[in-house]
């Protein structure tokens, strides 16, 4: 049986994969600059455009969400027929 780390094992082992992880991140971010500014682009950070269809995941939209996965599958997809009209 395995047993249990200690909460300082586990405290090293997450402070080791964050410095990696922040490694891995400062690379990429360099190797992107590279490349971006050999075809001669400047260096953007990604803006997130609204899709049309966003209204789906808005917060006021999740209650009714949650009562569509929550009926019968019979039920939903006669709804789902019925609104396809």
């Amino acid at each position: 049986m395995i047993s249990p780390r200690s909460e300082h094992d586990i405290e090293q082992q997450l402070a080791a994969w964050a410095r990696i992880d922040d490694e891995a991140g400062r690379t990429a971010a360099i190797r992107r600059k590279a490349a971006l500014a050999a075809l001669g682009l400047e260096v953007r950070d990604y803006e997130f455009r609204e899709k049309p269809n966003d209204w789906v995941h808005r917060d006021w939209m999740r209650p009714v969400r949650f009562v569509y996965r929550n009926i019968p599958k019979g039920l939903r997809m006669e709804l789902k027929k019925r609104l396809a009209k």
